[in-house]
């Protein structure tokens, strides 16, 4: 028997599928997003190699050979990164200097700078280390490049560096001609310093000087921010936190720098590691630069932020975390450092 209730019908329909596919695919959706970052970072520590690029190669027959080289994580999410930043189009073909401690946005901003032939591209934050390895590919090899570094060298720029420091830091990262057979080790290496002393010897030693440090010392300060933290917005603010520290007699407590001391020695990385780059056991800065930074790292210790913060730490969210106080900063470690 048919019921003459209209209601009876509405309340036995089924209900609509959205409310149980709406959950699913948000938490695909977060998971996802949390893959896709992780598959981004570095693959680890590792020796910088040369990566050639074929001219006409397809972006996914690169980041193939990227991935068979055990350069980047995962083939997709750099080619995702690529899509996303619209740079699939933008690869150069060239020889290039990769280490699997890179990580795949860096990779991906590397491969395609414009290199022309006779030209080889330093970018920012290379070491001494990276940038023979770079060199190499140009017909200079390792122990003229090391020849030429031990040379007398006069520019202006290095008035205030120790005599005891090496150069690290020194060799301007920039684009350079380098013709195979014809350039020396010799005038590559002084016209990096030439242009070292051009770009930053009279633009930042007052600002420097405000800070209450030399060139020597604000560059190696700069060598720390460059390596922390890549995004521009971020490096005046840690470079607050560095010279509140240094001012406060803080230990800068950086990892950077215990990884740039382990690498010298030959080892791993340890915060009890004798060297004088633990700048968790020594307060003060290191000896030394780290690396060769960019402008934006050395603008931002001439221009630091005005903040309170002490502390930060780089979250797996890919975000820069900062705190005032200690109780703060383990409360960002725990909630953000998984």
């Amino acid at each position: 028997m048919t019921s003459s209730n209209p209601y009876s019908r509405a309340t036995n329909r089924k209900r609509p599928l959205w409310w149980l596919v709406a959950p699913v695919m948000a938490v695909l959706i977060i998971g996802g997003y949390g893959w896709y970052q992780l598959q981004l970072r570095a693959v680890g520590p590792g020796k910088p190699t040369i990566f050639i690029v074929k001219p006409g190669q397809s972006a996914p027959a690169v980041a193939s050979d990227l991935a068979t080289a055990k350069l980047i994580r995962s083939r997709n999410a750099f080619i995702t990164y690529l899509n996303f930043h619209h740079l699939r189009g933008e690869i150069k073909a060239g020889s290039y200097a990769l280490s699997p401690s890179d990580s795949s946005p860096h990779i991906a901003n590397v491969i395609t700078v414009s290199s022309s032939l006779g030209q080889v591209v330093i970018p920012e934050g290379y070491t001494i280390r990276q940038i023979e390895t770079a060199v190499a590919s140009h017909g200079i090899s390792t122990a003229s490049f090391e020849a030429a570094l031990a040379e007398p060298h006069t520019q202006a720029g290095l008035s205030s560096k120790p005599t005891n420091a090496s150069l690290e830091g020194y060799l301007f990262p920039d684009s350079y001609e380098v013709v195979p057979g014809v350039t020396t080790a010799s005038q590559l290496v002084n016209t990096m310093l030439d242009t070292f002393t051009a770009k930053v010897r009279t633009t930042y030693d007052a600002d420097f000087a405000a800070e209450g440090l030399t060139r020597h010392q604000g560059l190696t300060l700069a060598s720390i921010v460059e390596k922390e933290v890549s995004r521009p917005e971020d490096r005046p603010i840690v470079a607050q936190v560095f010279l509140k520290r240094l001012k406060l007699g803080m230990p800068l407590g950086s990892d950077v720098t215990v990884d740039y001391g382990a690498a010298q020695l030959g080892t791993t990385f340890s915060t009890t590691l004798n060297s004088p780059y633990n700048t968790y056991l020594h307060t003060g800065l290191p000896i030394g630069p780290i690396c060769n930074p960019g402008l934006s790292a050395l603008d931002a210790v001439a221009h630091p932020a005005a903040t309170d913060y002490l502390y930060f730490v780089a979250g797996s969210d890919g975000v820069t975390h900062f705190a005032a106080t200690y109780a703060e900063h383990q409360a960002n470690v725990a909630k953000y450092l998984k």
